[in-house]
């Protein structure tokens, strides 16, 4: 199927439609391009460290208007996860106060300390990280306890270039106590399956783009849609080769996507 028969565009967000506090050209008009032809958008993210309410801030300061059924994170692919596996005891959280939060308005429990009746440790992607909580982790994983992670993306895209993300703290625990975890958010096929529940449309009417083969991409490989690698932000082309997951287009960047519709349709670029 051609891009322009798709309908719903599942769009990560760091190094796919902005950098840091910079929007990427091209991406309003893509936006407005989905809305006119009577389509969805919804973005993905990996980033479990701050809530649908700080990405909506974020999105207006970029000068988009979006609202909270436009987010999908892998925070909400957690907790759908817990709630449909209720974890045997208490969840220690090794992640921001955001995410906490967002398990506890679900109604999941979140563990007070590591000596709190603890049964799961959760990683996310922690900006509010300390040694404690690295120590803290590594004692629970130690006695056996369930392990699971939101998301293995190894860096986080900056302005200045990249931060250590959740992967990179799945490899210091997995160094000091040989436990790797399960991984719940991209590039697992759930977000996916949640997007299409969420709209009603149908894996051929589906397109992720994203800019990280091995989360993104992969993603969309594993839950059987459409997919376009961006190479304007993590991702290189050699990383198809790498990671062996290959995308069914690959495009400089989302103003290139907008271009290739406009193409297909017979608009020209």
């Amino acid at each position: 199927m051609a891009l322009q028969d798709k309908r719903l565009f599942l769009l990560d967000m760091d190094g796919t439609i902005y950098l840091s506090e910079q929007l990427f050209d091209g991406t309003i008009d893509f936006l407005n391009y989905v809305k006119r032809i009577g389509g969805r958008y919804l973005f993905l993210t990996n980033n479990s460290s701050r809530g649908t309410d700080a990405y909506i801030a974020k999105m207006k300061r970029l000068g988009i208007e979006a609202f909270p059924e436009d987010f999908l994170t892998s925070a909400d692919a957690a907790v759908e996860y817990f709630q449909q596996d209720p974890p045997s005891g208490n969840i220690y959280v090794c992640g921001t106060e955001s995410l906490k939060g967002q398990l506890r308005a679900a109604g999941l429990p979140v563990a007070a300390s590591a000596d709190d009746r603890v049964s799961t440790v959760l990683l996310g992607y922690d900006t509010e990280l300390t040694y404690r909580k690295l120590e803290d982790s590594c004692i629970l994983l130690g006695r056996g306890v369930d392990y699971i992670a939101t998301h293995p993306d190894l860096v986080c895209p900056t302005w200045y270039g990249s931060a250590p993300d959740c992967g990179s703290v799945i490899e210091m625990l997995h160094t000091a106590t040989g436990r790797r975890p399960l991984v719940i958010g991209k590039p697992q096929p759930e977000m996916v399956r949640l997007a299409l529940e969420r709209t009603g449309l149908a894996e051929k009417d589906a397109c992720l783009i994203g800019d990280r083969v091995y989360t993104d991409i992969a993603c969309g490989v594993n839950a059987g849609i459409d997919t376009v690698f961006v190479l304007s932000g993590e991702g290189v082309p050699s990383d198809i080769e790498k990671y062996h997951v290959q995308p069914t287009w690959i495009m400089q960047n989302i103003r290139e996507v907008l271009s290739k519709i406009k193409e297909e349709q017979g608009e020209g670029i």
